[in-house]
């Protein structure tokens, strides 16, 4: 493509674990997008084991086999390098963080800053993080935010230009539609779909779902989502410690999670910092009713498609669920809003907004 943007993406998070999580959904969105735009070049600096698309070219990504930390560490430290060899025209990062020196016009994707925002003992390495990352993110050609919610956060605690921040939500893939509840979907249960985190709400749903029960509902909640190992530990203390321990079900990643939301009666999301919060976006596309509390980006995406309690309210959240699982009508409003909410939030809308911004980044 002569006279395309030469533009190179950071994909070290294509197999570093971030593929499960909304890191790796917007990598599988928008990198095929963008190598079909004609303005364009799009490389990868990739590990052997990334899958790449087609139409976007491999550039070997070599690191060593070492414990998470390390891992993060080492590619922090040689990734200027490997972005100065790629010959980059603009440089994409969809990372957590940005790359320490970028030798080309840096695009950063932003998609939230819950250390900074939501404060946690266990958070407090991840706040110094990015702390030190304010500097080099204030550097950036351009920071996209994935809600109108983070790029208030970047704002507001990194002192980003609001000039230089824009906001490209998400988007809601296709295969997340109603459909017949699946064979084999187990009891009545509420659903929550996320991985832990302090900030994630864990206790908070299981004390909702223990109330529900004793509202006299046989519902169980069911946790699905990615679940490493060092997480473990901390999810079985917050169950250990819940109310019903009994009726918590622990499931971890599901291969498919179009199925689990169609099992469900309802998504019990009590998260209580998000940057975007697409298990919200992907139920009300299936047409599961959404019980969550309203903070940060949660209102951004459910606007009135979702019955929203005040953060943390965990009396108020067990009379909204409470509510859908004993009025049908409200049931079925819910259910049919949802789809139309979600297809408002279009991949090839964001796919456009990032070709336009990397076009108008580079220095030609």
């Amino acid at each position: 493509m002569a006279g395309a943007v030469r533009v190179v993406l950071d994909g070290y998070q294509l197999t570093d674990g971030s593929e499960q999580r909304g890191i790796g959904t917007v990598l599988r969105h928008v990198l095929p997008g963008l190598a079909g735009d004609d303005r364009l070049a799009v490389s990868v600096l990739a590990r052997p084991a990334a899958r790449v698309p087609d139409g976007v070219e491999r550039i070997h990504l070599a690191r060593h086999d070492l414990r998470p930390r390390l891992a993060h560490l080492e590619h922090e430290l040689r990734l200027p390098a490997d972005l100065r060899r790629a010959r980059a025209e603009v440089i994409l990062s969809p990372g957590n963080l940005p790359p320490r020196r970028s030798p080309a016009p840096l695009v950063q994707i932003l998609y939230d800053l819950t250390p900074l925002v939501w404060p946690h003992p266990l958070s407090e390495n991840e706040a110094r993080r990015w702390r030190r990352a304010a500097a080099q993110l204030r550097r950036a050609r351009m920071v996209v935010a994935i809600s109108r919610s983070a790029a208030d956060q970047g704002i507001a605690h990194l002192d980003l230009d609001p000039d230089r921040v824009e906001v490209v939500h998400l988007g809601a893939d296709p295969t997340f539609a109603p459909g017949p509840r699946p064979d084999g979907a187990g009891p009545p249960h509420l659903l929550y779909v996320g991985a832990w985190g302090p900030h994630k709400g864990y206790a908070e749903a299981m004390a909702v779902v223990a109330a529900v029960a004793d509202a006299g509902h046989p519902h169980r909640l069911r946790i699905v989502g990615p679940a490493d190992a060092w997480m473990a530990e901390r999810v079985a203390e917050v169950r250990a410690a819940a109310p019903r321990p009994d009726l918590v079900d622990v499931v971890g990643w599901v291969p498919d999670v179009v199925a689990a939301y169609r099992s469900a009666d309802a998504l019990l999301f009590t998260s209580r910092a998000e940057g975007f919060g697409l298990p919200l976006l992907e139920a009300l596309a299936c047409g599961l009713p959404v019980v969550a509390f309203a903070n940060t980006s949660i209102p951004e995406v459910v606007g009135d498609a979702a019955l929203l309690v005040p953060d943390g309210d965990v009396a108020a959240a067990t009379a909204a669920v409470h509510r859908v699982l004993s009025e049908p009508t409200l049931a079925r409003e819910l259910a049919g809003g949802g789809p139309t909410r979600a297809a408002t939030f279009r991949w090839a809308d964001a796919v456009g907004a990032y070709a336009d911004i990397l076009m108008g980044a580079a220095d030609r």
